[in-house]
C-alpha cells in the first residue's frame, strides 16, 4: 500500500548522518551500473559522506544537504517533497550523466511487510531508472537502491541493488 502522506509514523530522518561505508552491501556495483570504472566506484563508495535531513512545513518534506563528510558544508541542497517533482541538474553527475538535464521524481511513503513505513523515491534519469527506499532502524538510516541502467535501445538493462548504512 502507498501512502502519500507521511502521518505521525513516518520514520524520524530529521538530524545528521554519517555513511559507514564499510558497511556498505554492493555500492560500487551500483556506480559501476552508472557508468563508473571498478576503481573509481571502488573510491566513492568507500569515501566520507553525510547528509542532513531538516523538516520543512510541509507534511513528510524534507530538505537534505549532502555533503563529502570532510566538513567543506553541504554540496548540494535538496528539497524532497511528497509527490511528483523534477530535480535540474548541470550535467557531469556520476549518477545522473555528463549531460545537463532533469531527473523526474515521485516520492511517497509505503508500507513495506518487513520494515514498516519506508520513504521511498522512485526516478527517472538520463541514464536509467532507480528506486530508493530510506528507513530508520535504531541509530541508523538504511538506504535501499535498486537500478536499472538505460541500454542503447531505451530499454532497461538488469537491475542492480545496494545499500548504505549511515
Amino acid at each position: 500500500m502507498t501512502l502519500a502522506m507521511a502521518g505521525e509514523d513516518a520514520p524520524a530522518f530529521v538530524g545528521m548522518w554519517r555513511r559507514e561505508g564499510e558497511k556498505n552491501v554492493n555500492v560500487s556495483a551500483y556506480l559501476q551500473a552508472h557508468g563508473l570504472t571498478a576503481e573509481r566506484a571502488a573510491e566513492r563508495a568507500s569515501a566520507p559522506y553525510e547528509q542532513e535531513w531538516r523538516a520543512t512545513e510541509a507534511d513528510g518534506e524534507f530538505l537534505v544537504l549532502t555533503g563529502r563528510g570532510d566538513g567543506a558544508g553541504p554540496a548540494r541542497t535538496l528539497l524532497y517533497p511528497l509527490g511528483e517533482w523534477e530535480e535540474p541538474f548541470k550535467g557531469k553527475s556520476v549518477l545522473f550523466g555528463e549531460e545537463p538535464g532533469s531527473v523526474f521524481r515521485n516520492t511517497v511513503y509505503e508500507e513495506h511487510p518487513e520494515w514498516g513505513r519506508v520513504h521511498l523515491t522512485e526516478s527517472v534519469t538520463p541514464l536509467g531508472w532507480e528506486t530508493t527506499q530510506r528507513r530508520v532502524e535504531g541509530d541508523a538510516m538504511i538506504v535501499e537502491r535498486t537500478f536499472a541502467p538505460k541500454l542503447e535501445d531505451g530499454f532497461a538493462g538488469d537491475r542492480i541493488s545496494s545499500k548504505e548504512i549511515f
